[in-house]
């Protein structure tokens, strides 16, 4: 037990560890110009980082990935479809309207940010459905996603280019740190009951549906409204450490707060177990306090990963991108921003959940490390690509989306399946909080550094679709790669083994 968690302690702190060093580099090389109540702020949120993410992995392992396999492999006993439907509608929806991301996101549209919510709420409800009922009826993927995907592009056509940004980036924000967790886990339920010939494939898909339903959604509701967004830059200062704390943490003028965003976002999970447990598990009280209690570790280890990120990170970010645009430094700021996206993806919590359930469904064959390498990679390229449209404006995202999944979809058939089902679930892991709270604000002050304050919406924005969008690529390479070693180790070993009268047989 103590050898566990010192290896997640280890885990944590060389995730945190690249985000931190890319940071001190830029500071001390000048790069990052910051007063030293940011830098202190700053170091604090350094170890607060590092004990979040020990405390999330911990409580992930004993608490959200068991709850999640439990609704997973007992639903199907039930043999009626109209349960499954009705569970994970509203699952998808309660999970979906608390997710403190999406409300940030739903504060840069000019319109009624509930029906907003509420329509992003309705997509993921829908199509965590359609992603279960793929699971239980033993369906190919690829073809799935790949009509879903044509409609999405297919209504592209028709949606106002100053609200494209916010319809693709609507898909990244709907999967938190809280809900990946559970639903890969219920995903690995539903395939492990089924006993289905693609059983270890078929344990992922369900996140992909969560993340393409509100793309779909929400351009349906941009076509009716043709509401253009709305987006009003304001610098975060740091003129007190412990007032900028106390305004992260505590519900003020500004926000909520980083303690009762996480209740809310947990709540819906935990209320949803436990009405779920009485009417159909009936687990024995101690395994269901055990259970609960392990979510006490998720929620105090998401609070600090939070206040983190939200008091200390997220200024330095800011900052950072408004110094290199000051600066004029163009190439500064790809490079500055390939870093972070490499350093972002191996500290988003999220990740890690999703690499250790990927190297279990796959008995070791898939490993956690090339996982999180590919993962790594693309996001440094997709936070990269950012910066290039941030430097250009009027840069369509659909100049990066429709070559991307083509691309996507074309590796879909050169791949085993379980990579393309990996590739589509991480899109949406990893686009989480160090993306959506950090990357973001980098490109966001970048864009206003370099004066293009009339871009920010439709430039800066659409980061966290490209974000979704390179693991599908990523990961299916490394499913290529994986299949060709695997093929060519399969000839060395049969001309090992070849026999001197081989040639004389005769096959059929």
């Amino acid at each position: 037990m103590l050898l566990d968690n010192l290896k997640k302690l280890k885990a944590a702190l060389f995730s945190a560890l690249p985000v931190i060093v890319t940071v001190l580099v830029c500071y001390f090389v000048k790069i990052l110009d910051i007063d030293t109540n940011t830098l202190i702020l700053f170091l604090i949120s350094c170890f607060l980082i590092i004990v979040g993410i020990y405390l999330f992995t911990l409580g992930s392992d004993s608490s959200m990935q068991q709850m999640g396999e439990l609704v997973g492999s007992s639903i199907t006993k039930k043999r009626k479809i109209i349960y499954l439907v009705i569970i994970f509608f509203l699952f998808g929806f309660f999970i979906t309207v608390a997710e403190p991301d999406l409300s940030v996101l739903a504060q840069q549209v000019s319109m009624d940010s509930a029906l907003f919510i509420f329509v992003i709420g309705i997509g993921v409800g829908i199509f965590c459905v359609v992603g279960a009922l793929r699971i239980l009826f033993d369906k190919p993927l690829k073809y799935w996603l790949l009509a879903f995907y044509g409609l999405m592009f297919a209504l592209a056509c028709l949606v106002p280019d100053n609200f494209m940004s916010i319809c693709v980036d609507s898909g990244g924000v709907t999967t938190g740190p809280i809900t990946v967790p559970f639903i890969l886990a219920v995903g690995a339920g539903l395939a492990t009951s089924r006993n289905g010939r693609n059983k270890n494939a078929d344990s992922f898909g369900v996140l992909a549906f969560s993340s393409i339903g509100p793309i779909i959604t929400v351009m349906i509701l941009a076509i009716i409204v043709k509401t253009p967004g709305a987006y009003e830059f304001k610098e975060v200062v740091v003129s007190s450490i412990w007032d900028r704390l106390v305004s992260v943490i505590l519900p003020s003028n500004t926000g909520t707060g980083v303690l009762l965003q996480v209740l809310i976002s947990l709540l819906p999970i935990v209320i949803f177990f436990i009405i779920y447990n009485l009417i159909f598990l009936k687990l024995p009280p101690k395994k269901l306090f055990k259970l609960l209690g392990g979510t006490l570790y998720v929620y105090v280890g998401l609070v600090l990963f939070m206040i983190a990120v939200e008091a200390g990170f997220v200024p330095v970010a800011q900052k950072l991108g408004l110094t290199i645009g000051s600066k004029n430094s163009k190439w500064i700021l790809i490079l500055v921003g390939v870093l972070l996206g490499l350093a972002a993806a191996i500290a988003e919590p999220a990740v890690h959940v999703l690499t250790d359930q990927i190297e279990t469904v796959s008995d070791g064959s898939i490993s956690k490390r090339a996982v999180l390498i590919a993962l790594a990679i693309g996001n440094g390229i997709a936070i990269g690509i950012s910066a290039v449209r941030v430097l250009v404006p009027g840069f369509s995202i659909l100049y990066i989306l429709v070559p991307g999944y083509i691309l996507a979809f074309a590796l879909s058939f050169a791949v085993p399946n379980i990579y393309t089902a990996i590739a589509f679930d991480s899109g949406g892991v990893v686009s989480g909080p160090m993306n959506t709270s950090f990357i973001l604000p980098f490109l966001i002050g970048a864009a206003y550094g370099f004066g293009n304050k009339e871009q920010i919406l439709t430039n800066a924005f659409g980061t966290v679709a490209i974000v979704a969008l390179m693991p599908l690529i990523s990961i299916q390479l490394l499913g290529l790669i994986a299949d060709f070693k695997y093929r060519f180790n399969m000839r060395v070993n049969r001309s090992i083994i070849r026999e001197p009268f081989d040639d004389q047989i005769i096959h059929f």
